[in-house]
């Protein structure tokens, strides 16, 4: 019996051990929730050619866009968990699509593997607008409730989740117009055809540089030294916080030597200096999280909206 189980043990380190051992094989998928040119996009553009270096195997990048990020996450949530699918995750939007409706997957479907940038909501307008400040533009829409359009990202997203916020600490009224994409919300705020657009504040700035929008304000909770001259919404009196985080995820059921490999090679990046200053270029900052931190900080999130939806649902 015990030659028995040598034997079959010594098999299954044949077919396995060589298996976790040389992981990656192969070139990666690295798929994004959101169509190009936004910023979860840029973040999978930046971090592409230092993972393939650390990997020593290509990255390619799929653009999933969708439902609000629900098609992405969704395709990462139900992919092969053999290690070659990987993706961006986004935080809010992996973990309020399933909270606040019957989405394709759900958050424990994927396995948080680090914590990668952060980047603070911010509340913009066209660069001939007639607002120059937050103040105004929320006057103006006390004054004339639903007149002021707001670009998102769609439901449950940072941007979203931003805007309803405001609306709620200032007693504004907005209308919410979704889109597929950052790259589609900005669009359609340099052409005039919404008011204003919540983006990200990495997403607005190079625009910004050009003239070709304002930032009124962004939602971190503290000045950011990669955009000191945009106010806090906090300084200037109104008591709204939300940002977008973005880290990487595989799909659950993958073999956890597997995703302890990609985590040091996540690690790596992150920690590259060549890393930190093209997100500083592109106004992100590198905000590494480790696996275990990253997953209690997705716990955490996840208990807090499920609450905030159970109290008050967004739409």
């Amino acid at each position: 019996m015990l030659r028995k189980l040598m034997t079959a043990a010594a098999a299954i380190a044949i077919f396995t051990g060589p298996a976790l051992a040389e992981w990656p094989e192969k070139s990666l998928e690295l798929i994004v929730a959101y169509g190009a040119g936004g910023g979860t996009d840029v973040t999978a553009r930046t971090l592409q050619p230092l993972l393939e270096k650390e990997l020593g195997q290509s990255v390619v990048i799929v653009n999933r866009p969708g439902a609000a990020g629900e098609v992405g996450h969704a395709a990462l949530a139900n992919a092969t968990p053999d290690g070659y699918t990987i993706g961006i995750l986004n935080l809010p939007p992996m973990l309020t699509i399933p909270i606040t409706k019957d989405a394709a997957f759900k958050a424990d479907q994927i396995i948080p593997v680090a914590g990668l940038v952060r980047d603070p909501s911010a509340i913009s307008v066209p660069g001939n607008s007639p607002f120059n400040t937050l103040d105004e533009l929320i006057a103006y829409a006390k004054e004339n409730p639903g007149a002021v359009t707001i670009g998102t990202t769609g439901v449950g997203t940072d941007d979203h989740l931003a805007m309803r916020y405001l609306a709620k600490a200032t007693g504004a009224e907005f209308t919410h117009v979704p889109f597929a994409s950052a790259g589609a919300a900005r669009t359609a705020l340099m052409g005039g055809h919404v008011s204003a657009a919540a983006l990200n504040l990495g997403e607005a700035m190079p625009n910004a540089q050009e003239g070709k929008v304002k930032i009124l304000a962004h939602f971190g909770s503290e000045p950011s030294a990669l955009a000191p001259d945009v106010p806090t919404a906090k300084s200037l009196g109104v008591d709204v916080e939300m940002l977008s985080e973005r880290g990487i995820g595989v799909p659950a059921g993958t073999d956890p030597a597997i995703v302890e490999k990609l985590a040091a090679a996540i690690a790596a990046v992150a920690n590259d200096p060549a890393f930190i200053e093209r997100n500083k270029e592109l106004f992100t900052e590198v905000a590494y999280k480790p696996a275990a931190e990253f997953q209690q900080h997705v716990e955490k999130l996840r208990g807090d909206y499920q609450a905030m939806w159970d109290e008050s649902p967004w739409q």
